[in-house]
């Protein structure tokens, strides 16, 4: 009997230290390069076959982070071929100096010589105050016609 009211006080001891571990804490990953969500759209209409440049507005704020791309275009794929798409801050073809990331295209449909094509990819690549992102497109023997393009990230 006289250990009862001792089993008891361990009792609440323990649940109060488990109720305090329970507590959340916020936290900030002091380690994410930029805290606030960006997007933009953009579209080009390319009638003649050779570089289709898709350029967004320019950056505003000091840094920019694109992580992700999603493009979509349909060409005709009877004489016509897709030879890269990237992007990069500003100039259409790659320049020394100037960083790009090479993008991965998907075709998802083909019909009587016209195929659709599609990106939508992860990328990583940082933009200043003043740069104007650019999805450039090199297409050969035809036009890329209307491209569609969204990017996304963080920024500063």
């Amino acid at each position: 009997m006289n250990r009862f009211p001792s089993l008891i006080a361990l009792a609440i001891l323990v649940l109060s230290t488990q109720a305090g571990r329970a507590a959340v804490t916020e936290v900030q990953n002091q380690q994410e390069p930029t805290r606030h969500p960006y997007q933009a759209f953009a579209t080009a209409n390319c009638g003649l076959p050779g570089v289709c440049a898709v350029a967004f507005s320019p950056i505003t704020t000091d840094r920019t982070l694109i992580t992700h791309v999603s493009c979509g275009f349909s060409m005709s794929t009877t004489y016509g071929y897709v030879t890269y798409a990237f992007l990069n801050a500003g100039p259409v073809e790659p320049v020394t100096g100037i960083p790009f990331n090479n993008l991965q295209l998907f075709t998802f449909s083909s019909k009587e010589g016209v195929t659709n094509y599609g990106i939508n990819t992860e990328t990583y690549l940082f933009f200043e105050s003043g740069d104007t992102p650019t999805v450039a497109l090199g297409t050969s023997e035809a036009a890329a016609g209307r491209v569609v393009c969204t990017v996304s990230g963080y920024y500063e």
